[in-house]
């Protein structure tokens, strides 16, 4: 399965004779898994039953379940009812407007105003609409994973890239390392000659190249490096969550690469540690929309 982004979009949809649900289901980015609802208030009582369903499907991520469509599923003979106080006071506010700006409101103006008219007194179906809910919720987050999942292998695609660009950095890292210890014999034979002319203590040089060349050495610092791009591409093949991790192994990928950096002996290692850190940046901001 592998790497699932974090955002993604989607919708589900029930319909059964005059009753119709559609939902929406839509994620973004966010370092836990947060759950928003946006419903009807006659939907008020199943909030908890959705949030359920969103936790059971999805991993990370900020959720926004949103009710586009709702109809039907009242008794027929359910009636509108009227907030006559609150049309009443509409009435009442119109006629204290300024003669210039003042006109009597048609019925049909009064009821369109916000509260005039409250929703059916009808009771709702619960266990049909239950069912309806969990149909079109589940479509939408069965849809949702899909959308997080194709944005996930795009993501593995071009984070795999840039670890292959890692990848080929750390062996021209390795190749140049390989020649500080014969690149400080010549160095420092040279200068020294420079300094004390003929006289030349040719052991005493070794032991010092030898000391630079160990401060120098940056083996172990590579090989943990190779390890962790190797666990990189492991937990983005990986079908559980896995961003966190993605994150950790970026900071110590820096961390290995901040060692580089500071034993670097030579001018051409250092352009490719720099190199190696700006790809790591990139890295980093793709891998932060995994889930």
């Amino acid at each position: 399965m592998g790497a699932q982004s974090m955002t993604g979009y989607a919708e589900g949809r029930w319909s059964e004779g005059d009753d119709l649900l559609v939902l929406e289901a839509r994620s973004v980015n966010g370092k836990h898994l947060s759950v928003k609802l946006r419903l009807p208030s006659s939907l008020s009582a199943f909030e908890q039953r959705l949030v359920n369903l969103v936790k059971e499907n999805v991993g990370r991520g900020s959720v926004t379940l949103t009710c586009l469509e709702f109809s039907g599923f009242a008794d027929a003979g359910a009636v509108p009812k009227v907030n006559l106080d609150l049309a009443r006071g509409y009435i009442e506010a119109a006629a204290s407007l300024p003669p210039e700006v003042s006109r009597d409101l048609t019925a049909y103006e009064l009821l369109r105003l916000p509260g005039v008219v409250a929703e059916s007194e009808g009771r709702l179906d619960a266990g049909r609409l239950e069912r309806a809910l969990d149909a079109a919720a589940g479509e939408a987050l069965c849809g949702l994973a899909d959308s997080r999942r194709r944005e996930g292998r795009e993501l593995s695609e071009k984070i795999g890239a840039m670890l292959d660009d890692l990848s080929g950095g750390l062996k021209s890292l390795r190749s140049l390392a390989a020649a500080v210890p014969e690149r400080l014999r010549v160095t420092i034979g040279e200068r020294v000659s420079e300094l004390a002319g003929n006289v030349l203590d040719r052991e005493r040089l070794e032991q010092e190249v030898a000391y630079l060349a160990v401060r120098a050495d940056v083996t172990e610092e590579l090989d943990r490096l190779e390890g962790h791009l190797a666990a990189f591409r492991s937990a983005l093949d990986s079908p559980e969550s896995q961003g966190r991790r993605l994150d950790f192994l970026c900071q110590e990928v820096l961390r290995e690469l901040n060692t580089c950096g500071s034993k670097a002996v030579g001018t051409d290692i250092t352009p490719l540690v720099l190199e190696a850190k700006v790809t790591l940046d990139r890295i980093r901001e793709q891998a932060a929309n995994i889930a």
